[in-house]
């Protein structure tokens, strides 16, 4: 079974990559990026680091085909410099990954909160993000596509050890010791979550949906899925 990633340097990132190489079910990994990120290799798995700008994504074609697609892009507003920089990544580099790779099953990192309508800005282009993936899933027959399946996890606050600071990010790892008993009930649903407990939950769904691209049935004659993981079934 062969997967890419992309978004392998970040938080999420990081963890997955090395949990996706460790699970040993992988013949080979695309890691896709403007730098490659760091990590034990193993002895049965491949990794193959393809060097490309996020905006070079919908012109770029893979050497074989992909059957699980992992997204783990993501920015802020102060990264990004302007809205229209954070929507390129946050939204167009997304949608162009997912296309690019056509995978059987994509799982993609949104955010909790992710809505269309939302008036936060932030989370409004989360959910434009993922309204964009499930038309390009329910289009899939027209467009010859073969996106059968969509995987969003939509975690609270991160919190872990980054190669950069983030302000809010870096706040909320402080104080979280001090607030986390105050998240029960329906506040849990708002409780930082460590990155690496976000990687763990993407490669376990991705390990349980690994019988479907196994099939000897074409995994096309199976009904579109979409799922969503809210953070407090990744805590």
């Amino acid at each position: 079974m062969n997967a890419a990633i992309i978004g392998a340097t970040g938080l999420i990132g990081q963890h997955l990559l090395q949990k996706l190489i460790d699970s040993t079910a992988y013949n080979k990994i695309y890691m896709l990026g403007r730098r490659q990120a760091s990590y034990q290799p193993s002895s049965t798995t491949e990794v193959i680091f393809i060097a490309c700008q996020l905006d070079e994504l919908a012109t770029l074609s893979l050497p074989e085909n992909i059957d699980q697609a992992f997204c783990c892009l993501g920015t802020t507003i102060k990264q990004a410099g302007s809205q229209d920089a954070f929507i390129a990544v946050d939204k167009t580099a997304v949608v162009d990954f997912v296309q690019l790779c056509q995978a059987n099953s994509n799982f993609i990192v949104t955010a909790l909160g992710a809505n269309p309508q939302s008036n936060s800005f932030y989370n409004r282009v989360k959910g434009e993000t993922e309204a964009a993936l499930e038309l390009m899933l329910s289009d899939r027959e027209q467009t010859k596509g073969t996106v059968n399946k969509l995987v969003f996890f939509q975690p609270s606050l991160l919190i872990g050890e980054r190669d950069e600071r983030r302000a809010l990010e870096s706040f909320g790892q402080t104080i979280f010791n001090f607030i986390s008993p105050l998240f029960i009930g329906p506040m849990k649903r708002y409780q930082p979550i460590a990155g690496e407990k976000v990687a763990a939950a993407m490669l376990n769904l991705a390990l349980s949906s690994r019988s479907n691209e196994s099939n000897h049935q074409s995994i096309n004659t199976i009904e579109p899925r979409v799922i969503r993981v809210n953070n407090e079934d990744m805590l």
